[in-house]
């Protein structure tokens, strides 16, 4: 089934975690982690130079939610509130009813299996509310981190394709991952 018109966007949570919608308040944490260059070699977007580089993308997501169909969510821990990263979807290609999730974490945060919690999540919100028939999931061969966390959900390795370098310019190799709605569904009745 194919929606007649997106989903709302609305907040998600984990058994850890809130995911919620950004606001400028967190501009201040996005531009902690987008700006460090260990985590900006991992990402396919250019380092964020300035606090304004993160007004602007959070600006960005704004004006997404105010529109519709923009799915980019804060990632909040329940505890202490500490805002850790965000996950959603880039692209959204309505006809194919297919979307590319993409998740960063700041570094305190790494290896503690928050990246997986909130990625199930924003998968299902994909495939139940938004009836995606398929998600794809990309990242650098060097990432080994974000590759392991798509294999734990039970994504597939699909090709490597030649992408820019958000800094340089030049190609660089960028593994794409996939799930079908299918095989997620499977391994839902199964975890149950």
């Amino acid at each position: 089934m194919i929606p007649d018109r997106f989903a709302p966007f609305v907040p998600l949570s984990t058994p850890r975690l809130d995911l919620v919608a950004l606001t400028l308040a967190h501009a201040p944490a996005v531009f902690a982690y987008a700006s460090d260059p260990e985590i900006s070699r991992l990402v396919d977007w250019p380092r964020h130079e300035t606090l304004a580089d993160s007004r602007r993308f959070v600006a960005r997501s704004l004006v997404g939610y105010a529109q519709g169909g923009h799915y980019e969510w804060g990632l909040v821990r329940r505890t202490d509130q500490a805002f850790l990263g965000t996950c959603g979807f880039g692209q959204i290609d309505v006809a194919r009813r297919v979307a590319d999730v993409g998740y960063v974490l700041a570094k305190p945060y790494w290896g503690q299996g928050y990246a997986t919690e909130a990625v199930a999540a924003v998968l299902q919100f994909g495939f139940v509310q938004l009836g995606l028939r398929l998600i794809e999931a990309q990242a650098f061969p060097e990432n080994a981190a974000s590759l392991g966390v798509m294999a734990k959900l039970g994504l597939c390795y699909r090709e490597t394709k030649l992408v820019p370098d958000a800094t340089t310019g030049a190609s660089r190799p960028m593994s794409v991952w996939q799930l079908g709605r299918e095989q997620w569904a499977g391994r839902s009745e199964r975890a149950s």
